[in-house]
């Protein structure tokens, strides 16, 4: 739901089904039936490099923190590629035994920040290639230990992002259901991550899409889950999914309630630096519902 260019508004012909990352909406969309099957694996693409935009340290301890501290929802573009032209290095050196570090948390960010660039990038070509990168790291995560939730949750959030940037549509059902795989083991594992982020993706999923037997929606599902998430966090992204699940559920009042709760949110913690992206989207959408 996961650019920023989730939306409540859909035509006969498109389906946005919205799932968030924390500081970010994957749009997953889904065409008209007919549409030939999309695999849930990432397509063969021509592998791309990031180049730093900065000197890297040769410790790895300071490159790992250097690299942590660009990867950020609302860092440059610049610090995103210098971020995981570090991260790559450090896998490196930790695969040939010259970093302590440990290969998990290095991957596991690396995906996140492949995540983030995938997010800032405006030509679609690139746009796949730095997805489909992330997917493999993600993968190699969630195989190596798949008892811990990044793997399953980066998956599932890129995964959505290709289909938003692939167009694909209804015959999509294969990598909707794995999303919808991935998210429910992310949520087993740890429902709490990021602040209900798994429980997050798993709500505008299930009101988003298409209901059985054209694809995986369930309103009741959605409900149930959005407000789990309120329960595990008041933070105010979970007050906004509320929303948007309530507003395909037409009940506009209590839609209308949670993004007040949103925009009149305290500024601090993270919600301090997400906010100013997520408040003028929820203002917008106060502004929408309020205009039927």
């Amino acid at each position: 739901m996961i650019s920023v260019s989730s939306t409540s508004v859909f035509n006969s012909i498109h389906f946005y089904c919205s799932i968030y990352f924390p500081g970010f909406f994957v749009v997953v969309l889904f065409a008209l039936p007919g549409c030939v099957l999309f695999s849930a694996d990432p397509p063969p693409v021509v592998p791309i490099e990031a180049q730093a935009q900065e000197p890297l340290p040769s410790d790895d301890e300071q490159l790992y923190a250097l690299c942590n501290s660009h990867n950020r929802a609302n860092a440059l573009m610049a610090d995103l590629q210098t971020a995981i032209a570090g991260y790559e290095r450090l896998v490196a050196q930790i695969l040939e035994g010259r970093s302590s570090l440990a290969l998990v948390e290095v991957r596991w960010r690396l995906a996140r920040a492949l995540f983030f660039v995938s997010e800032k990038e405006t030509d679609a070509r690139e746009q796949l290639r730095w997805i489909v990168k992330g997917e493999e790291v993600a993968e190699a995560v969630r195989l190596a230990r798949p008892d811990r939730v990044e793997g399953h949750y980066y998956s599932a959030l890129l995964k959505g992002r290709r289909a938003q940037i692939s167009q694909i549509g209804f015959g999509a059902m294969k990598l909707a259901e794995k999303v919808l795989e991935l998210g429910k083991k992310a949520v087993e594992i740890d429902e709490s991550y990021e602040d209900g982020g798994p429980l997050r993706l798993l709500a505008m999923l299930y009101a988003k899409a298409p209901p059985w037997p054209t694809s995986v929606g369930d309103m009741d599902l959605a409900l149930e889950i959005a407000e789990r998430a309120l329960e595990i966090s008041d933070y105010p992204m979970n007050h906004l999914i509320m929303a948007e699940v309530l507003i395909e559920d037409d009940e506009i009042e209590r839609a209308q309630e949670e993004l007040a709760r949103v925009l009149s949110a305290p500024k601090v913690g993270k919600w301090a630096e997400e906010g100013e992206q997520w408040r003028p989207y929820a203002m917008k959408l106060l502004t929408e519902i309020g205009n039927k």
